[in-house]
């Protein structure tokens, strides 16, 4: 049985605060744990008054229920828009939170939440976009250090390539009702957000980055190191540079 937290008396266990439920209202009314693809499936076609189509959940909601431990202090989340004002919300506080939360929940408890807001008025976004700590990436998502970019130089100058050392790590949220559908969203969001085609994410991820589970049945963080002439165009680009301590 999943329920059975009684069975653990006297386990130790460490805690790391996170916020797993955070984000923008969505463009239409849905309980807050249903903003998000795979929870919000259960709507689809439900008997009360917030059932709704696949294609207007997926229009209404912003993925702001992501049950991530990455999105802790230090963290930066980056929200889509579709009320007037955004809308900003927070809510289901976890001391402790496994990747995958495969128990279906955490360690819950009270949290006093502080935010530093700012708005880009330019950015069109699918879906969230997130900027974990540096310890919380993934090792191929990390940004290259000097003595990387070093021997990266030396072996570009060796085979007469140049090499893309401009370059920063971000994190495209996805949701739906499998992981699999999931992915495939954060792959698509990552293809239309960048102006790249499915199989460059694809690649872009394997060798730069990987796909972590947030919460199971499906909501994952997609992560990959994004050239910045891509993300100073999305103006994002200085988020990530301060974010990482990057020039």
């Amino acid at each position: 049985m999943l329920y059975r937290p009684a069975t653990l008396a006297g386990t130790l266990a460490r805690l790391r605060a996170s916020i797993g439920n955070i984000g923008t209202t969505p463009s239409r009314m849905l309980p807050d744990s249903h903003n998000a693809g795979d929870f919000g499936a259960s709507l689809v076609g439900a008997k009360h008054p917030y059932a709704l189509s696949k294609e207007a959940l997926d229009a209404a909601k912003t993925d702001g229920h992501l049950d991530s431990a990455d999105v802790r202090p230090g963290a930066v989340l980056i929200a889509p828009m579709k009320v007037a004002g955004g809308g900003i919300y927070f809510g289901d506080a976890h001391a402790a939170i496994g990747e995958g939360e495969l128990a279906l929940h955490g360690v819950d408890g009270t949290a006093k939440v502080r935010l530093r807001l700012q708005v880009l008025k330019e950015l069109t976004l699918e879906g969230p976009l997130l900027l974990p700590v540096p310890e919380d990436l993934p090792f191929l998502a990390r940004p290259f250090d000097a003595e990387e970019l070093s021997i990266g130089d030396a072996l570009a100058k060796t085979y007469g390539v140049s090499v893309a050392s401009h370059v920063g790590p971000i994190q495209i949220i996805g949701t739906g009702e499998t992981i699999n559908e999931a992915n495939d969203v954060a792959i698509l969001r990552a293809a239309h957000l960048f102006g790249m085609s499915t199989s460059e994410v694809r690649n872009r991820c394997t060798i730069n980055g990987g796909v972590k589970i947030a919460r199971l049945p499906g909501a994952v963080q997609l992560s990959m190191l994004v050239p910045f002439p891509i993300l100073d165009r999305l103006s994002i680009g200085d988020l990530v540079r301060a974010q990482y301590g990057l020039t």
